[in-house]
């Protein structure tokens, strides 16, 4: 790469939370031993249950994360933008991957392998734990999105994975203003485990409320914090009601004998 390529790329990822964070020294040395890829529409750029390759950014085009659901089904776990990282479960766990990055359209990824990340690390452990906070932020994300998820009703299930896309979105690209979604309403609905029909009309009634607007293949969230209201809220069935223990921390009685006999 040029020396203007890789001013202007490091300039478009440091926009991200992640990228952004790094000293520029660091971002510097990383963007030097990384090279372009480019993949054509449909293409696989690496696979489920495969050891690890190294640490991706899309740059132009868009990448499908999906996984094997069997069946001969695939279900689709992420659609990655410009500015979106992906590879750092494998690479820094020493896992196989688990799920399969496709190229759900012309691609232009950074590249970073694992030989290089290696090198990158074994010049000063420290730098470990900077490539680690990619892991933990979305660690983070996804376990309050499968808690809040349990039981969920298909509005609430369907607020939820907005809002996740939305904030995984923002942290891409933060300075962008309310962030889009490039993503198609067949593929939504795959996501949330609806019908087409289903998701059309729930989509129109959130839009109606002014938490989303819709575009051609394309959603821009505008009120991230009512879809996670409702989701925290009416969305859930009932809980299971729960005896609580007294101030000596045991249970009543009458909960450990299980139901009293008629």
């Amino acid at each position: 790469m040029g020396e203007q390529a890789l001013e202007d790329i490091e300039r478009f990822l440091a926009a991200g939370e992640w990228f952004g964070s790094l000293s520029a020294a660091l971002r510097q040395r990383m963007l030097a031993l990384c090279v372009i890829r480019k993949y054509d529409r449909g293409q696989v750029i690496s696979l489920e249950e495969s050891a690890a390759r190294g640490l991706y950014a899309v740059l132009e085009g868009q990448v499908h994360l999906v996984r094997d659901i069997g069946g001969g089904e695939e279900g689709l776990v992420h659609v990655g933008e410009p500015g979106f990282w992906f590879g750092e479960y494998a690479l820094l766990t020493g896992r196989l991957t688990v799920v399969t990055a496709v190229a759900h359209t012309p691609a232009r990824l950074l590249f970073l392998s694992k030989a290089k990340f290696d090198g990158l690390v074994a010049e000063d452990p420290l730098r470990y734990p900077k490539f680690a906070r990619l892991v933990f932020d979305r660690y983070a994300l996804l376990l309050r999105a499968i808690v809040q998820g349990h039981d969920m009703v298909p509005e609430a299930r369907l607020r939820q994975r907005i809002a996740l896309l939305g904030a995984l979105r923002a942290r891409e690209q933060p300075d962008a203003g309310p962030p889009v979604l490039a993503i198609s309403q067949a593929n939504l609905a795959k996501m949330v485990g609806v019908s087409r029909q289903t998701l059309n009309t729930m989509l129109g009634s959130l839009q109606r409320q002014g938490l989303i607007e819709l575009g051609f293949k394309s959603i821009r969230v505008l009120d991230a914090i009512g879809l996670v209201a409702f989701v925290a809220g009416p969305a859930r069935r009932k809980p299971i009601a729960r005896s609580r223990p007294d101030r000596r921390g045991a249970v009543p009685k009458s909960h450990r004998d299980g139901p009293a006999r008629r």
